[in-house]
């Protein structure tokens, strides 16, 4: 991936840390840390699973394309400048497959597990990334990485806990081919947009999520109408869940490189308990403490550091 000038003056000021792409992307893990608990609130007030992808990404694909004018002002070009190869262009087109899958997929382990057993079977797509930067681009994780992996993914199981009482097995399932699909958007995103407006690549996967989410609702015959009770769940999933931090991660991501991005964003878990302790006055106890540092360290130690490729 080809790194702007200016984002290596930046990272040569501060050493090995880019703070920008790191904020951008625990920002985004704090904004998605809102997804589960806003969805079953969703869920809770009547909406079903074609509703709330199509409102998700309809509303949102709607933001997104109001800010084009703005970005294309800024920028001057939306798509880059680095040629469309064949190449690149199937890696991008795969990109979107994946992020549209890995989100229908994901709503729908919500309906058979519970947020916690979600988040923790989720965040093995660290763990996916390296493997797919390993073996489809050989890049080999640093010892550092690989530290701050560990303590990531253990920080994320101490912060919600081991519940694995009665999992809906279907469900557990279908939210590690949701995680998979994820990797696998990470992964392919980077070499597949690079230059590309963060803007520019939101408004591609949503609008194709938006037209899939059509067809899955023509096919469902489920209701599309949303209650009252439901609209203020459904706007925040629209605006701190979808709209924000997809764009925050793609910014990190940029910055950072896929395995990075990933490990950072383990944040996320730690970020719904944080959530739940100031909305909902939830007190945490010394575990969930533990698995937050555990995280931060994690986050200190990726750094921006790059893997070392062979």
């Amino acid at each position: 991936m080809t790194v702007p000038a200016q984002v290596l003056t930046k990272m040569s000021r501060w050493g090995s840390t880019d703070p920008i792409g790191a904020g951008a992307v625990l920002l985004s893990a704090l904004g998605f840390g809102t997804l589960a608990t806003l969805t079953k609130l969703a869920y809770a007030a009547g909406v079903s699973i074609p509703a709330l992808i199509l409102w998700r990404f309809g509303l949102s694909t709607l933001l997104v394309l109001l800010t084009l004018p703005l970005e294309w002002w800024r920028r001057g070009s939306l798509l880059g400048t680095q040629p469309w190869t064949p190449r690149r262009l199937l890696l991008a087109l795969l990109a979107v497959a994946c992020f549209t899958a890995n989100t229908t997929l994901y709503l729908l382990a919500l309906q058979r597990i519970s947020v916690s057993t979600a988040a923790i079977l989720f965040y093995i797509y660290p763990v996916i990334v390296m493997m797919f930067r390993l073996f489809g681009w050989r890049e080999v994780p640093s010892l550092r990485h690989l530290v701050a992996l560990v303590a990531a993914l253990g920080g994320a199981a101490i912060t919600l806990g081991w519940r694995w009482n009665h999992i809906d097995l279907v469900g557990a399932v279908t939210m590690i081919l949701s995680a998979s699909l994820y990797a696998g958007y990470i992964v392919l995103a980077q070499p597949g947009f690079r230059d590309v407006s963060p803007v520019g690549i939101t408004a591609c996967t949503f609008s194709t999520t938006t037209l899939f989410s059509l067809l899955f609702a023509w096919s469902s015959n489920e209701s599309l109408l949303i209650q009252l009770p439901a609209l203020a769940p459904v706007l925040g999933i629209v605006v701190f869940a979808t709209f924000l931090p997809v764009q925050l991660f793609l910014i990190g991501m940029i910055r950072l490189g896929p395995t990075p991005a990933a490990i950072l964003g383990t944040f996320e878990p730690v970020a719904s308990v944080i959530i739940a302790t100031l909305v909902l006055a939830e007190r945490p106890g010394s575990s969930q403490l533990l698995g937050g540092l555990l995280v931060l360290t994690a986050a200190i130690l990726v750094r921006g550091e790059r893997s070392q490729a062979q």
